[in-house]
């Protein structure tokens, strides 16, 4: 069962790499078919990979992100998920941009690699009575898939600010493009935050009454998950309230799913507390 689980996950490297290197000919070449390629490509690294996750739950018979080769696996996924559910719901007021895509996948292809490496192993281990809730499960699925759609908005943040700066060296300070990547950072937080916000805070306090007697403790990656949160609540605010759609709302972005990420893998290795694990 692992060796069919790995033998798909490594297909669906092969297809999102093969995604990443579409989308880059997209924007080199300027030609719509390989754009229409590079998405039809991650759709089926999107596929086959959840068939491998299937596969990987069923072995398990509980969630799999339990430990950290899973969740690395599972954000690949939710990377690939965001990207596309984002393509889907934005392609009426105009295609998300392709260098988005390009970002992503290489993103998913990025954690997918660390999963294959001799750093982590496949092999699926014994689970305390902990790991088997299931809040445990809403919890940490809810958690990424929400911050699947943040790096969406992350990747059309950092591009936005790319362009942006090479557009006010030309002396100009809007165009198509800059629009298009702002409204698909706004679309996919709008997405994201609700998911994370639910798996993060919500289910997570759930399983800490469930598993610590509490449900809120000030440990590490709880302290840092609510800093992450509180800087998606001031995104949604400034934009909202304050009508902000430029440079300083995609740094706002940028910054929360670097917090995100470090709360994810940062908090683990350098800082000691109940959520460490390897």
């Amino acid at each position: 069962m692992i060796l069919s689980q790995a033998v798909l996950f490594d297909a669906a490297v092969v297809a999102y790499f093969l995604g990443f290197l579409a989308y880059l000919l997209r924007l080199v070449l300027r030609r719509a078919s390989f754009g229409a390629l590079a998405t039809a490509s991650t759709a089926l690294g999107f596929g086959v990979q959840s068939v491998g996750l299937l596969l990987r739950g069923l072995a398990l018979g509980a969630f799999p992100v339990t430990d950290t080769y899973e969740s690395l696996v599972f954000y690949a996924w939710v990377f690939a998920l965001g990207y596309l559910t984002v393509e889907l719901v934005t392609r009426r007021e105009g295609r998300l941009p392709h260098a988005v895509g390009m970002l992503v996948t290489f993103f998913a292809c990025v954690a997918l690699g660390l999963a294959s490496s001799p750093l982590y192993s496949p092999a699926a281990q014994p689970l305390v009575p902990a790991l088997r809730s299931h809040w445990l499960a809403l919890h940490v699925s809810f958690t990424f898939l929400g911050e699947g759609f943040l790096a969406v908005a992350f990747a059309s943040s950092v591009l936005y600010l790319l362009r942006e700066k090479r557009l006010r060296r030309q002396g100009r300070t809007d165009d198509a493009a800059l629009e298009r990547l702002d409204e698909a950072s706004y679309r996919a937080v709008a997405i994201g935050f609700p998911l994370f916000t639910l798996g993060g805070l919500v289910f997570g306090a759930i399983w800490a009454k469930h598993v610590w007697g509490r449900y809120w403790g000030w440990d590490p990656k709880e302290t840092f998950m609510l800093v992450t949160w509180l800087v998606y609540v001031l995104y949604l605010h400034v934009r909202l309230r304050r009508g902000w759609r430029n440079r300083r709302t995609a740094w706002i972005a940028v910054v929360g799913f670097l917090l995100a990420l470090f709360t994810f893998a940062g908090v683990n290795y350098l800082l000691r507390g109940l959520h460490s694990y390897r």
